[in-house]
């Protein structure tokens, strides 16, 4: 039997979980208490996600705002990154001989981390409660797409051979799995600094200084619109898109389609270059200039159409081609706050130390609480809540993709109204049984609670 969406964290254990968290040291990355608390960010991404899929009331994300826990988030972000840049590399080859769900767990709790924060970050409410870590976020950003940039994913993949999979080893199936997981990063860090510049007008002068003037993301953002790393052609030679986290084989009549995250960018130049006070503060040079103006060649009819307000970006390009560039008089003094997170994690820190420490302590081969750990993840994935959030919803009635559920049972998803009523006969005595059966259970919750508060008086 399917687990009902709101059976997954109610608020109120979501609320404890919260409250609850802990900020741990690069060194104390791997210990048991980490571990547990892994499990915990991954619940409360899925409810994240869940929220925000049905539209539901964001407990979760004003949970991180009513206990402070934004900053927190942000911190345990920078650090696993920075554990896996230099502490990861001296480990790569002990975690050839650990059990695969610890080596999956380590690796993806930066994603993990990443993919919570980005629906936080969703909401001004957040922005504002993470109030000087916003700094380190767009500083973050920078890093991943740079890398993005400097290294991007094949455009064509190729059949792999058999000599391929006879030939391949523990440690190229870590190599894989660590690039995998940086490629969903980079890509959450699109939909990231989009959400930020979404509130450009209600940011604080020193971040918009950070993303204009000392990161420039406009030399970030225009080559990847150039590059689109979210679009390859597979082994069959169809047409990919990165979405939800995974490869999505594109139908033809689709390709015209604006993939969302190529979506995402555009908004974020938008928001950029039309703001007054950012316009006002990029200091344009004709270097600069030749950069904004490659974007007039992909702003066509089938663009415009789909974002209607690059209308007005356009114009302003075009205004821009036909302006002589003049070097602008500096009057302005900024106090600039710069990121401070990495230097505090790395300030005096002996990195092969650390590694030595974790694979003794943390990292035990023959450790006796890995069949624990792999029960609990197994039981965890195995939820058809969550195949659901990773897969997508489909409908009951035809499979497309769903965002509509019954909201009676709230089990069952459709497309459309016309797919719920079609399917209604059929659904009918299944949501009457699951129905009753929740009825049922809330009474002996309550049974249960009022013999406690007597037990208690």
């Amino acid at each position: 039997m399917n687990i009902q969406l709101s059976d997954i964290l109610t608020a109120y254990e979501a609320e404890h979980y919260i409250e609850s968290l802990q900020i741990f040291e690069i060194t104390e990355l791997g210990c048991k208490k980490w571990f547990a608390q892994d499990e915990v960010l991954q619940k409360l991404n899925f409810q994240a996600h869940i929220n925000a899929i049905t539209r539901s009331d964001e407990f979760i994300m004003e949970a991180f705002c009513t206990f402070d826990k934004i900053k927190p988030l942000i911190y345990d972000l920078i650090m696993t990154e920075m554990w896996k840049q230099y502490v990861f590399p001296y480990l790569k080859s002990h975690f050839t001989e650990l059990s695969s769900i610890r080596s999956y767990t380590v690796l993806q709790h930066e994603a993990i981390v990443c993919n919570l924060l980005q629906i936080c970050l969703f909401h001004r409410t957040s922005i504002e409660a993470s109030e000087g870590y916003i700094l380190e976020v767009v500083d973050y950003c920078n890093r991943k797409l740079t890398a993005l940039l400097q290294k991007p994913p094949a455009k064509r993949i190729e059949k792999k051979s058999i000599e391929y999979y006879k030939n391949r080893t523990k440690e190229d199936e870590i190599d894989e799995q660590f690039q995998n997981v940086e490629f969903q990063i980079q890509m959450m860090c699109l939909s990231i600094i989009r959400f930020i510049t979404d509130h450009i007008k209600h940011l604080p002068i020193n971040i918009l200084h950070q993303i204009i003037v000392e990161n420039d993301f406009f030399f970030l953002l225009v080559p990847l619109i150039e590059e689109k790393p979210w679009l390859r052609i597979n082994h069959n030679n169809e047409r990919e898109v990165f979405e939800q986290s995974k490869w999505i084989t594109l139908n033809k009549e689709d390709y015209s389609k604006l993939p969302k995250i190529e979506a995402q960018l555009w908004i974020t130049i938008y928001n950029l270059f039309m703001d007054p006070e950012s316009r006002r503060k990029y200091e344009l040079n004709d270097f600069k200039k030749s950069n904004l103006l490659r974007l007039r060649k992909f702003m066509n009819e089938l663009l415009l159409d789909q974002i209607p307000q690059l209308v007005d970006m356009l114009r302003s390009l075009e205004e821009l081609s036909l302006m002589q560039v003049q070097t602008q008089s500096k009057n302005t003094i900024v106090v600039q706050q710069l990121p401070e997170l990495r230097m505090a994690i790395c300030k005096d820190k002996n990195w092969s130390s650390i590694a030595q420490k974790q694979k003794e302590e943390y990292f035990q081969i023959n450790d006796p609480s890995i069949k624990e750990d792999i029960k609990r993840m197994a039981e965890l994935y195995s939820n058809t809540v969550f195949e659901g959030i990773i897969d997508g919803f489909k409908c009951e009635k035809c499979t497309k993709e769903a965002t509509k559920r019954c909201s009676r049972c709230k089990q069952v998803w459709y497309c459309s109204k016309d797919c719920q009523v079609g399917d209604w006969p059929k659904h009918k005595l299944n949501c009457q049984i699951i129905t009753t059966q929740k009825q049922e259970d809330s009474k002996q919750v309550d049974k249960q609670s009022d013999k406690l508060l007597d037990q208690i008086d």
